[in-house]
């Protein structure tokens, strides 16, 4: 049955042991964060916008892009700082984001108290604040760390057994659907649920119209302003995209890259939820889940239906190829509940709580520590990254994309830029271009035709030219080499030509 939320924490050593988590899962964030290294990609696009709307007070003229929440937030906190330097703004972003991917632990403790007790509640906390794939997430600046909070938060709410929080869960719900716009969906086994749950109690149609009239103050409002602003709104709009996606751009008739296959969403959702679930948390899902089944359980059933809808977006980004393991991240407290149960028995059948319970956290501490140490990004190695970007991006002409260390090219345009300052203001070079072409003789070619006059290959290269052409340089007559990390005994092995057109083509 659902814990009584009246309950208090538990025992002080309850209390000790989710002080102890939380304070150790920030400094193991903070361990891994470099603050002298830009954001890139989502991370570089949000914190772009959330500069923007500090500076306007509104969205700037253009921007059509959905999930604005996060940058909003960002905002309001650039407001109230000011620095010179973008690399100043870049590490508050992180921070923030790291700061509500740890504050997630209190709402991750007191779902799971719902359900089980409050030495499990503990442990599934572990789980989720240690888990690898979330603290790199984290680092990265992106929308991610903040919508799980809200999510976490509003599985909190809306399984508390008192009427009051369930309705505010929706406003939360609300929240969350302006940070990611899928959170919509929620909506529909938000419904049946709490129908369901409180069919028996008085006015309960009248407490589910108080919780859809949260949710809808919340969502209606940012999507009004965005239509006020001729873009679309945001919500809807973009939910009414993916299905025509799925109706008109499927495997049957469409044969584009991103075009939607539900064999390959159903082969990638299990793949990825997999992933999420290591080092030590796979152990115990697979088992729990099949006696799980086999149970009657309402509890049980409101968890499995949130779980399926919520990986109705999942299922969307995955049949479009779009592989990302931070689209299974909703479901990640919902499987870390699923394995305490088998946990639970365990700590049951011997019963030493207290003892194993520090053992789970330890296994769980070191486990993922291991792992992370084992995946992290070489910090030396990244710093040679930026100074090639930097030599990149001062050349006198284009280059073509080397990878994802290409990416920092863009961001070096920064440096020059003295902080706030719009984006349409900043002078962005367009240094970097994607090459088209199998041969290097096509790719040339295309270089030519895109004002491209530098060439960036790395040993790295996934592209076979390329890499055919850092290997046997000599080959290439037309190919003027202008750089050459090996000289320096650098960890990032790459290699900088001008290309001589003229000798190319005679």
């Amino acid at each position: 049955m659902l814990r009584n939320e009246s309950e208090l924490m538990g025992s002080s050593k309850t209390l000790i042991f989710l002080i102890s988590i939380t304070l150790v899962g920030f400094f193991l964030r903070i361990h891994y964060l470099h603050n002298d290294i830009p954001l890139v990609l989502d991370g570089l696009q949000y914190f772009f916008l959330g500069m923007d709307i500090s500076i306007l007070g509104n969205l700037p003229i253009g921007y059509d892009k959905t999930n604005i929440g996060w940058p909003l937030f960002l905002s309001i906190i650039f407001q109230n700082v000011r620095f010179e330097n973008y690399l100043d703004y870049m590490a508050l972003q992180k921070i923030c984001s790291v700061i509500f991917s740890t504050l997630t632990v209190i709402p991750m403790y007191f779902f799971i108290r719902k359900f089980l007790k409050d030495y499990l509640a503990v442990i599934g906390a572990s789980f989720f604040i240690f888990s690898p794939y979330i603290i790199e997430n984290s680092l990265l600046g992106v929308t991610d760390a903040f919508f799980i909070f809200l999510i976490v938060s509003f599985f909190a709410l809306f399984f508390s057994s008192g009427k009051n929080n369930v309705v505010f869960s929706f406003f939360i719900l609300g929240l969350s659907s302006i940070v990611r716009y899928e959170s919509l969906l929620l909506i529909i086994p938000a419904t049946i649920i709490f129908l369901n749950r409180f069919k028996n109690q008085n006015k309960v149609k009248q407490f589910y119209f108080y919780g859809l009239f949260l949710f809808f103050v919340t969502v209606i409002p940012i999507a009004i302003w965005k239509i006020q602003m001729g873009i679309p709104d945001g919500v809807i709009s973009h939910l009414w995209g993916g299905a025509y996606v799925v109706v008109n751009e499927n495997s049957f008739n469409s044969f584009t890259s991103d075009r939607f296959d539900v064999i390959r969403g159903l082969i990638s959702i299990p793949k990825f939820i997999g992933f999420s679930l290591l080092p030590f948390c796979f152990i115990f899902v697979p088992y729990t889940i099949i006696t799980l089944l086999k149970k009657e359980s309402n509890n049980f059933k409101y968890l499995f239906l949130m779980g399926i809808i919520s990986l109705i977006p999942t299922l969307y980004a995955y049949g479009r190829g779009f592989e990302d393991i931070r689209y299974v991240f909703v479901i990640f407290p919902i499987f870390i509940l699923f394995g305490l149960y088998f946990i639970e028995k365990i700590i049951l059948k011997t019963g030493k709580k207290d003892f194993l319970t520090c053992i789970f956290i330890v296994l769980i501490i070191l486990s993922s520590t291991i792992f992370l140490d084992f995946r992290q990004t070489d910090y030396e190695r990244e710093k040679e990254v930026l100074i090639i970007a930097e030599f990149v991006s001062k050349l006198d002409g284009k280059s073509n994309d080397y990878g994802r260390e290409s990416y920092y090219v863009e961001v070096m345009d920064l440096n020059k830029e003295k902080f706030p300052i719009l984006s349409n203001e900043i002078d962005f070079k367009s240094k970097i271009v994607l090459l088209q072409g199998q041969t290097i003789i096509e790719k040339i070619n295309d270089a030519k035709n895109r004002g491209v006059s530098y060439l960036v290959v790395t040993s790295n290269s996934v592209d076979k030219t390329f890499l055919e052409v850092y290997n046997n340089e000599v080959k290439y007559t037309y190919l003027e080499k202008i750089f050459d990390s090996e000289k320096n005994n650098s960890k990032f092995k790459v290699k900088i030509f001008k290309i001589n057109f003229a000798e190319f083509y005679s």
